[in-house]
């Protein structure tokens, strides 16, 4: 896009001032070879197919963890439970009188 303040100047200096102003563009980088634009575009599919895979990976990895973290809390109260079991079982052993003892 050209600047306003240059749009009245283009067409009053023909193509010698549309080239001057097609290489300063270039040299500001304005303006860049259609490879350099093919190899840009190259790479950003490039990492967005690679951001694409990290993130599918992060969301399995996540899903694996909440399964995992529903495991270990089944698990810790199932071993909470039988703890208690056993105090409790221990408590009434306890009481009971030594001639009572079950063998």
């Amino acid at each position: 896009m050209v600047p306003a303040e240059l749009a009245g100047w283009i067409p009053q200096t023909g193509a010698t001032g549309v080239l001057l102003l097609a290489v300063i563009w270039v040299l500001r980088g304005k303006i860049i070879p259609r490879a350099m634009h093919d190899e840009v575009r190259a790479d950003r599919d490039t990492y967005r197919a690679a951001a694409e895979t990290s993130l599918k990976a992060s969301a399995e990895m996540s899903s694996h963890v909440g399964s995992l973290t529903t495991a270990v809390g089944q698990l810790t109260a199932a071993v909470e439970q039988q703890a208690q079991t056993q105090r409790e079982t221990l408590a009434l052993v306890r009481q009971l009188a030594p001639g009572q003892r079950a063998a």
